[in-house]
């Protein structure tokens, strides 16, 4: 093979040479840097999903942590203005709340803001299954930071 390549001219092995390399190169290229590239893109989407699953799972340990909310003491024929807002407070969502209007003796409009989300329904489970408060409408918008929602509630004890 080397006699043969020793024959040809300068010009002739000039041209193998370089296209040699070339096809070399041209190889490198489609059969290591590219599978390469993709994967590394693939890696990245997995470990920002990998990212968002660990932030879930600190919430759900903090909130294990901390365990489910327990009804205050008090009267729950007290006001339903009262009940919300003692509710809220032992639950931790009282800072959330920017306005608490009472729209008649059985219902109350509740607006709040930044609140999260898992602990609000634990919240709303609690006022239904404890004290018979329902949800009658509620609008929640998301606040751009996961598992944060901003809203208004019109709450109902029947």
């Amino acid at each position: 093979m080397m006699d043969r390549f020793a024959s040809l001219s300068l010009r002739e092995r000039l041209i193998v040479s370089v296209g040699g390399g070339l096809a070399a190169l041209l190889v490198a290229w489609a059969y290591v840097w590219t599978p390469l590239v993709t994967r590394s893109g693939e890696l990245d989407v997995a470990v920002a999903d990998k990212r968002l699953l660990l932030i879930d799972l600190q919430r759900a340990a903090a909130l294990s942590a901390s365990g489910p909310p327990t009804a205050p003491a008090g009267d729950p024929t007290q006001s339903l203005v009262v009940l919300v807002a003692n509710t809220a407070e032992s639950v931790g969502l009282s800072e959330s709340f920017s306005q608490t209007r009472s729209d008649g003796a059985d219902s109350v409009n509740v607006s709040f803001r930044d609140a999260p989300f898992d602990i609000l329904v634990g919240w709303l489970v609690l006022l239904d299954s404890t004290y018979g408060v329902a949800v009658e409408s509620a609008t929640l918008n998301g606040t751009g930071e996961p598992g944060v929602v901003s809203g208004q509630l019109f709450l109902t004890r029947s």
